[in-house]
């Protein structure tokens, strides 16, 4: 299976970090014995997963960007770039409203900047996959100080609001299946709208499982505690690849399916998962019921 194209360009800046992160993980793996990450992708939702909005205020602001969305539609027509760039510049005046009322609007989930932070420091890129428009994620980011652990962010292609995870796997070099499953990890809290059902293959060919790991973590709630702060994903990665003798779904496979697996801290199920919304695709490789052991 081919994946199929398109990029976008790195920061000068962002990537002489990443640089600089994998030749310190190098110097600590080798002291220390750490697993080494270096070109695995872990592809992240935003919403609910990084960051939490207040309920009631996060229903009025979805409201009105859809609505805006829709109003520039009309206005333009449907996917025109002159949409995306009406709707960036709305977002302009929210995110300003946001910026000065954060502490009613935006949190950050547990363990984020440690979590990324560890990934990153082992040569992991964290890319964020959103259907929003990136200025706007970033500058969320921003304010909440996540934006130095978050490698690259990826949104849709002016006039669209889809998900791009073809475009972030893409972008890396990972441009066929069995490397996809080999260095990609899909994170979110929705089995249907984060995963990354663009690379996973057609029911009905035997390749069942043949896609990237998913890790479904709980939903984020605003001003409460989640059953697993994202330290939960660092340590299911860094065991699935050090299982998998650096391949995360020789890693997956290596657990009884369906079954259970444990890390230092955490508890969590193995299965394939088949999506009923999404039953021409194959079944996905799931590990899911993330719980701390103590």
């Amino acid at each position: 299976m081919k994946l199929y194209k398109m990029t976008e360009n790195d920061s000068v800046i962002r990537d002489i970090t990443r640089r600089l992160s994998v030749l310190v993980d190098s110097i600590l793996h080798l002291a220390t014995g750490t697993v080494d990450l270096s070109g695995k992708l872990v592809l992240l939702d935003s919403d609910e997963l990084l960051l939490v909005w207040e309920r009631k205020l996060r229903d009025i602001r979805l409201k009105k960007e859809e609505e805006a969305w829709l109003a520039f539609e009309r206005q333009f027509g449907k996917g025109s770039p002159l949409v995306t760039e009406a709707f960036v510049k709305w977002q302009e005046t929210l995110y300003a409203y946001i910026e000065h009322e954060k502490e009613r609007f935006l949190r950050e989930r547990q363990g984020s900047k440690t979590a990324l932070f560890n990934l990153v420091r082992r040569g992991a890129k964290t890319v964020v996959v959103t259907k929003g428009a990136k200025p706007y994620t970033q500058k969320c980011f921003n304010l909440l100080g996540l934006s130095p652990y978050i490698t690259h962010i990826y949104s849709p292609p002016p006039g669209s609001r889809q998900k791009q995870f073809v475009d972030a796997v893409l972008e890396n070099g990972v441009d066929t299946l069995k490397k996809c499953t080999k260095d990609t990890i899909v994170v979110g809290h929705d089995l249907e709208k984060d995963m990354a059902w663009d690379l996973v293959p057609p029911n009905g060919n035997n390749d069942d499982g043949h896609a990237p790991v998913f890790v479904l973590l709980d939903t984020l709630v605003f001003g409460k505690d989640v059953v697993a702060p994202l330290d939960a994903m660092t340590e299911i990665i860094e065991l699935l690849s050090k299982k998998g003798r650096n391949d995360f779904w020789r890693g997956f496979k290596s657990f009884k399916v369906p079954g259970q697996g444990k890390t230092k801290n955490y508890s969590f199920g193995v299965t394939l998962y088949g999506n009923p919304n999404n039953g021409h695709k194959a079944k996905i490789p799931l590990i899911y019921d993330i719980r701390p052991l103590r």
